[in-house]
């Protein structure tokens, strides 16, 4: 009987908290490998474009788990990209984010800018 909490705490614990809201499981389009490759060969870096698991979230922006504030996508350690659904063929946001996944950090370093898809 003490122990009935157990199971609810258990299946609690597998949500992915840092997930945003509405977030679905994305077949990436054919044109990311393209551009995968455009942003490897600008940044000077290579990385396996499979493991990328890729999530679409409804509408143009979504509630950013990372910050405070809104985002259209959002790259999140190790190989988890968010991409907004309205944005999904936005190439420049695209790239961003998979630049963010080769690096493998969060941050903006001059290569963003140098490579042509620093955001504002």
């Amino acid at each position: 009987m003490r122990l009935r909490w157990l199971a609810p705490l258990l299946l609690l614990g597998c949500l992915d908290a840092f997930s945003p809201a509405g977030a679905e499981h994305l077949t990436p389009p054919t044109v990311y490998r393209v551009w995968w490759t455009e942003i490897e060969r600008c940044a000077g870096l290579w990385g396996d474009f499979d493991r990328v698991e890729w999530y679409e979230v409804p509408g143009s922006s979504y509630t950013c788990p990372a910050h405070e504030g809104l985002c259209d996508g959002w790259w999140r350690s190790p190989h988890t990209i968010y991409m907004a659904q309205s944005r999904l063929y936005n190439r420049q946001l695209a790239e961003h984010e998979m630049l963010h996944d080769l690096l493998q950090r969060g941050d903006h370093p001059p290569v963003f800018q140098a490579c042509g898809v620093q955001l504002n």
